[in-house]
């Protein structure tokens, strides 16, 4: 036993071993956002890259600085993100070049300057624990003299400069902001129409050749104290207290990192990879508002908000498998705070037990849908129309609770599901044939003749909501009254709509144009109710996929994130390998941000899923190890990703063969693992039971605390 379990510890250590994290070059440093160096620590970050020939701009963000006017049919006006603005580092002489690093390990960004005068390093660390920006200024090289001015953006919606959006007739302009000092602390208070405001605050300490700025953003939504608090909570930040801040910062990086790893034989790929991971952590924590379409990462966009068709869907997707439960659930809370608006979102005869979510919204999450039976829709936007994006966001909800088997998580979500699931049952009718479809019209997102009847959007979204609701409830005994119901409607539900391309957007509607959103795809991915393992469907996945993938004038980044899991579920690495490629390579820019018209953050992260993906997928009830691996990549390991049921899973391959697989049990029960080992050896360090099957099928019954470890008889 004692050997078995030496075992288990000398392959983790061997593979932590090989897992540190380097620094990430962007180089030169540019103009845009999508070539600056960043910082966050989930609520405040920064940006930092070139203002013009003499000067840095460091653009500062806080993710949750959002206009909270009432509720209005312009909320992406009157509710949207605020950018706040930037500080100007201003040389006095021209720039002549500019590098950039960040340093994940450490999480700070370093900027190095070169001018006529001298070079300047520039780091930016955004202090985990503390809501605190420190600037470092290095300047022993330098032989003139730097500024630090700070430039206000307007409070406006950042939709307001983008001509194509439709802007509201009578938008009440915010008030003015003002400059003001309190002894050594310089401030910029921007009130607010709706009340409160915020305020950014820095000041400034010397010390031979380095000027350190420390900086920190104050806000409410009621009161005017919120510059007091400010300036308050600056002056009492001491420069003590940055030496013991920066080990807390570090610790607390470390910490993260831990949690799992994943080493690619591919430099690119493992640079973008780690970028990801820092990212996250960059842009919320547990505690920290949800990730929205910007992150701390300010700039002009018409995307000032949440939107919830897609986007911050793809957003959370790598988190389970990152084993990185803090960051799913600020997405968690974000859903459980807004209950109450979640039921206002339905039109009023179904609030009694139904619950939606629109396609955009503040972080309140206050989007009405207006459908409803036997009213007509004339005149009332798309955004209104799209029936099932909520319980799409559940999804997210409900692999959390995959992942922690806590029964205070479930019981939290399951009378969410459940109102999700009852507002589509409203509308839901029974044809001759005994059929239910849905019996009034719903919008495919992003489809511009989408707007239609039994869209395989929603059809693919309810099987997967009854399906989960119907797991859930059998695991504590079937007992809901609604039980019956569920498993009628899905037995009974109308088939996907498809035609000799495959699956259409919807009856009678066939995909015909360029679409960059797969909402017509979803029942292979992410739901896989269509799936590889069905081999009568095989046909109709390739043709469904290849047809949505041949229209190419209007696909985007996400567009190739979605079919390279689609490939990967299919055991093409090759083909998802090279779907990854034409992302990275045409849509990603250089430090990994993405744009659509403005910063968009999720398709990145959805790219960071499809790589996971390729190394670890369940579905089907079925653990599946490297099961779409590139013919490329010949070295590759993974340790503690977290996988369904709460397993923590490490794997390695070397010279293209799968050497070793762990699973950690760390709440007991049945794994059903595939795993590509000719003649495999289980060994079990605690209570459990496993019986080796028939093409690379392991069961394993393990006891909570188990470790099984697997691998090939020498």
């Amino acid at each position: 036993m004692k050997r078995r379990v030496l075992l288990s510890i000398i392959y983790t250590l061997v593979l932590y071993l090989s897992a540190a994290l380097s620094q990430v070059k962007v180089a030169p440093l540019g103009r845009t956002i999508y070539e600056g160096i960043f910082t966050g620590n989930g609520l405040l970050g920064t940006m930092t890259y070139v203002s013009d020939q003499n000067s840095l701009r460091i653009d500062i963000g806080r993710t949750d600085v959002y206009d909270h006017r009432p509720h209005s049919a312009d909320k992406l006006f009157d509710k949207a993100r605020m950018s706040l603005g930037h500080f100007k580092l201003d040389f006095g002489t021209a720039i002549l070049g500019a590098e950039g690093d960040i340093y994940l390990q450490e999480a700070f960004a370093d900027a190095k300057v070169e001018t006529d005068r001298g070079s300047v390093s520039v780091r930016t660390t955004t202090l985990s624990e503390d809501n605190i920006i420190v600037v470092e200024v290095f300047g022993k090289n330098f032989k003139g003299q730097h500024t630090l001015l700070w430039v206000p953006d307007s409070a406006i919606s950042p939709r307001m400069k983008f001509s194509y959006t439709q802007k509201p007739k009578h938008y009440v302009p915010n008030p003015r902001g003002s400059q003001g000092q309190r002894g050594d602390v310089k401030y910029f208070d921007q009130p607010l129409t709706a009340g409160g405001g915020y305020t950014t605050a820095y000041r400034r300490w010397t010390s031979g050749d380095m000027d350190t700025y420390v900086i920190t953003i104050g806000y409410s939504q009621k009161g005017q104290d919120y510059t007091a608090k400010a300036i308050d909570y600056l002056g009492n930040f001491d420069r003590r207290k940055i030496a013991s801040a920066l080990k807390v910062h570090r610790q607390w990086w470390a910490d993260y990192y831990k949690a799992s790893t994943l080493r690619l034989p591919d430099a690119n790929y493992q640079r973008f990879y780690d970028m990801q991971l820092y990212k996250l952590a960059s842009a919320t924590r547990a505690d920290k508002p949800a990730i929205d379409l910007q992150g701390p990462w300010t700039s002009p966009t018409p995307w000032p908000a949440y939107w919830h068709n897609l986007n911050i869907q793809l957003t959370y997707s790598p988190v389970f498998k990152a084993n990185q439960l803090g960051i799913a659930e600020s997405l968690i809370q974000m859903v459980d705070r807004n209950r109450e608006n979640l039921r206002l979102n339905v039109p009023e005869p179904y609030r009694h037990n139904s619950i939606a979510l629109g396609r955009s919204s503040a972080p309140d999450l206050w989007s009405p849908v207006a459908l409803q039976k036997n009213v007509s829709l004339d005149g009332v936007p798309d955004e209104k129309k799209e029936l099932g994006n909520l319980l799409w966001l559940l999804h997210s909800y409900y692999l959390y609770y995959r992942a922690t088997m806590s029964s205070e998580v479930y019981d939290r979500l399951f009378p969410l599901l459940k109102s999700a699931v009852s507002y589509h049952l409203h509308l839901l009718e029974k044809d001759h044939a005994g059929k239910y479809y849905i019996s009034v019209k719903t919008y495919s997102p992003e489809y511009s003749k989408g707007f239609a009847y039994n869209t395989n959007y929603d059809l693919s979204i309810l099987r997967w909501g009854l399906k989960a609701l119907l797991d859930l409830d059998n695991e504590r005994g079937g007992r809901d009254s609604l039980h019956g119901m569920w498993k009628d409607v899905l037995t009974h539900l109308i088939a996907y709509p498809q035609d000799e391309n495959g699956f259409m957007i919807a009856t009678n509607v066939p995909y015909a144009e360029s679409h960059r959103h797969y909402s017509h795809l979803m029942m292979i991915y992410p739901f896989y109710d269509v799936n590889w393992d069905q081999h009568e469907n095989r046909s109709l996945i390739e043709r469904s996929v290849a047809h949505w993938q041949s229209k190419k004038q209007w696909l985007q980044g996400y567009s190739f994130s979605g079919a390279a899991s689609m490939y990967a579920m299919m055991g093409k690495g090759d083909a998802a390998l090279a779907s990854l490629d034409t992302l990275l390579n045409r849509y990603v820019k250089p430090n990994t941000l993405y744009a659509e018209s403005g910063p968009v953050i999720e398709t990145p992260l959805a790219a960071m899923a499809s790589i996971q993906e390729l190394c670890m997928q369940h579905w089907n009830g079925v653990l599946r190890i490297f099961p779409a691996v590139p013919t490329t990549w010949r070295e590759l390991s993974f340790i503690n990703f977290l996988a369904d049921g709460g397993n923590l899973v490490s794997a390695n391959r070397r010279n293209g063969k799968t050497e070793r697989v762990q699973i950690k049990s760390q709440y007991g029960g049945t794994v059903v693992l595939k795993v590509d080992l000719q003649d495999p050896i289980v060994k079990l360090d605690r209570k459990g039971q496993y019986t080796i099957q028939e093409n690379g099928f392991i069961r394993l019954n393990l006891s909570k605390g188990t470790t099984a470890l697997i691998y090939e008889r020498k």
